[in-house]
């Protein structure tokens, strides 16, 4: 098949500077929008499911399945579930068996006048047995009754503070002074974005006897025997879920965030994606005498298409995947808050190919409106267009 030469190809980009510019940066906000949405979902999604865990279940109040903050169950129910169900995963002779605490409380580096809302975890030491994907950074783990908590990286980052430079730090947590005396790190889960302080100690803070819920890790029990536990013990009103339905739960009752996120970005996408193509067909529809010499000169109409579409295709995905390119690198890592703390933008593969993806739509519609002028013409009508 007779073709154009490659070079002539590229040489046309370089005519219409303005509207090819413009057509530029069309692709290239179009590539941002989409790839930092897709980030969005995939932060949210990852931060959700990186903390939970197959073998854990969580034993809460009955009624409160939909929320932990709102749960209560009396605080001798862990030591009678690890008399009560055996299977309880041991190490060291310690039960996987985890009392928490679960509440939202501003949180401020002390003298500040502006508050950040955080989610605040009361725990025991056996949270470390339970949730093993939490490191200590720097630091130590908090005293009972001295006034101190772990901070998690991201809820550092959070109220401006410097992971670094965290540990003796003072903030006020509630209305409670407390001392920062380790930095603990979870990456890409919830968890990176929460406070943890003693249970007791918060429990005091909030003038309560009762604690959330409890995290149990499993070994060779199931879901169906902790189940049992619950329904043996009535006047307790425990209810048990595993901990991946109940993050799966949170992640579909966030599903509407998820969908107004991608249809705001496709939206904003879709104009700046249109903008682009417009200009872009505007540049190349004004070649229709252009064209019509070069079917004079041999060349079929299909190898002038053919052409079009590469010129827009190369300038369009340039465009794309340099705007994913620059969302990754202006917003790459970037927290966003919401009720479970906190979860970061993540740019992976599938953002990159979404950003291509809308360049590669850009050039269709582009291809489409640069050829829809002439391609019904005859020969000697082109000619003769100006």
């Amino acid at each position: 098949m007779k073709t154009l030469p490659l070079e002539y190809s590229l040489r046309g980009l370089a005519r219409g500077r303005g509207r090819t510019l413009l057509a530029l940066l069309g692709a290239l906000v179009a590539g941002a929008l989409m790839a930092t949405a897709s980030a969005f979902l995939t932060g949210m999604e990852q931060a959700l499911g990186s903390s939970a865990s197959p073998s854990r279940v969580i034993v809460m109040g009955a009624g409160s399945e939909e929320s932990l903050e709102r749960s209560e169950i009396g605080a001798r129910v862990p030591g009678v579930l690890s008399a009560s169900v055996p299977g309880i995963r041991r190490t060291a002779g310690m039960d996987h068996v985890s009392p928490e605490t679960h509440v939202a409380l501003p949180v401020a580096p002390e003298g500040s006048s502006s508050a950040d809302n955080g989610s605040v975890r009361g725990v025991t030491h056996a949270a470390v047995l339970v949730h093993p994907e939490v490191r200590l950074e720097s630091g130590r783990w908090p005293e009972r009754g001295a006034g101190e908590v772990l901070a998690g990286r991201s809820s550092l980052r959070r109220i401006g503070v410097d992971p670094g430079q965290a540990v003796g730090m003072r903030v006020v947590l509630g209305e409670m002074p407390v001392t920062i005396v380790g930095v603990m790190h979870s990456p890409g889960s919830t968890i990176d974005g929460e406070w943890w302080m003693p249970i007791e100690d918060l429990t005091t803070l909030l003038r309560r006897d009762t604690v959330s819920c409890v995290v149990v890790d499993l070994d060779g029990s199931t879901l169906g025997d902790v189940q049992a536990f619950t329904l043996s013990r009535l006047d307790l009103e425990l209810a048990v879920l595993a901990e991946r339905d109940y993050y799966a739960s949170l992640l579909a009752f966030f599903a509407p965030v998820r969908v107004l996120v991608a249809v705001v970005a496709s939206l904003m996408a879709l104009a700046a994606a249109l903008g682009g193509a417009s200009a872009l067909a505007a540049a190349f529809s004004e070649r229709v005498r252009e064209n019509a010499v070069l079917e004079t000169l041999g060349f079929p109409r299909h190898a002038v298409v053919l052409d079009v579409l590469l010129q827009c295709t190369v300038l369009a995905i340039s465009g794309a995947a340099a705007g994913g390119v620059l969302a990754r690198t202006a917003f790459g890592g970037m927290l966003v808050e919401f009720s479970m703390g906190t979860f970061s933008l993540q740019f992976d593969a599938r953002s990159m190919l979404l950003a291509v993806g809308t360049g590669v739509a850009v050039a269709l519609v582009a291809a489409l409106l640069s050829v829809w002028r002439w391609i019904g013409l005859p020969t000697p009508e082109a000619l003769r267009t100006t």
